[in-house]
């Protein structure tokens, strides 16, 4: 290493004050904290810099050396805007994300990944309909592609590349407007694409467990157990479902499998709470606060709205 590069690399280890970066990168004008104030003399530097930000794992630091490296030709803007907006995203800093999407998208119009993530980020931000119109358009250029694009909405027509992540954010947005057969259509192509995901099994389970179609909805959840057995919204889910459905013992295994049994108790007792249940949550709040080892002040917090809930319903 040259001295000038082990100086970059020192500058960004000891360096603390803030930074502003200019517009020329058609970014707001965002302080990034703790960044360091190097500013590389060429693309050499630039990647020096992005990749010492990387293994300090310091997001002000990674984004500050993006936006240094879109000073320079030999860095694919796109891509450089890709990095910032997701890790603006990580941050919930959405509208920064929201920003730094669709500076990629005009630094190159034809990948379909970008508008891809604009579109989920905007789910994120209930801005729905706006991703709705997105997440089409990604659908439609797939089926273009493949030489389909007369076909309908939620027909699956597809190979190994065509957007998952699309079809399950129309599922979302579908289960979201209560239109749950079109959402199951959606999740069922994305399956197709990505079959051993637990999350689009998930998403498919909670899918059916929203209709009340319980049968279908254990099968799917199930699978998303078994692809994944540390997945804990799958657990979670079939706790839910399997109250639902009256099946209360096998409820509480299921959400037993995210932590303690104090803690299964409490989950379970929440529900119960928001299903109206009120007095049987008392009980199982109670429950989870003798099973606790130490001070579950969560329990005791849920059990005290639980009681209060109790009463206000007798009157």
């Amino acid at each position: 290493m040259n001295n000038k590069a082990l100086a970059l690399v020192t500058m960004l280890l000891l360096s603390g004050c803030a930074s502003t970066n200019p517009h020329h990168d058609g970014l707001s004008d965002i302080k990034t904290p703790g960044a360091g104030a190097i500013k590389p003399t060429n693309a050499t530097e630039a990647s020096m810099l992005i990749a010492q930000s990387q293994t300090s794992g310091n997001q002000d630091a990674m984004i500050y050396a993006y936006r240094q490296a879109l000073e320079f030709k030999s860095f694919d803007k796109a891509d450089i805007y890709l990095n910032i907006a997701r890790l603006e995203q990580q941050r919930n800093h959405n509208s920064q994300a929201e920003e730094a999407y669709r500076l990629a998208m005009a630094s190159d119009s034809k990948r379909p990944e970008l508008k891809e993530s604009l579109a989920l980020l905007l789910v994120d931000m209930k801005r729905h309909q706006e991703a709705d119109t997105l997440l089409q358009e990604v659908i439609s250029a797939d089926r273009a592609r493949l030489n389909a694009a007369s076909a309908a909405p939620a027909e699956c027509v597809i190979d190994n590349q065509s957007p998952w992540r699309s079809y399950n954010g129309l599922g979302l947005l579908s289960d979201i407007r209560e239109q749950g057969e079109q959402a199951r259509q959606y999740y069922q192509c994305a399956l197709k694409i990505q079959p051993g995901l637990a999350m689009l099994h998930t998403n498919l389970g909670f899918s059916y467990y929203l209709e009340g179609e319980y049968p279908q909805a254990e099968r799917a959840l199930t699978r998303a157990v078994n692809q994944d057995p540390e997945y804990r919204r799958a657990w979670s889910n079939l706790g839910l479902m399997y109250y639902r459905w009256g099946r209360k013992s096998e409820a509480l295994a299921a959400l037993r499998k995210n932590g303690t049994q104090a803690e299964a108790l409490n989950d379970l007792g929440y529900i119960a709470l928001m299903e109206g249940a009120s007095e049987e949550a008392v009980g199982l709040f109670q429950r989870a606060i003798d099973a606790s080892p130490r001070y579950y002040p969560r329990a005791v917090a849920n059990l005290n709205q639980a009681r209060t809930m109790s009463v206000v319903s007798k009157r």
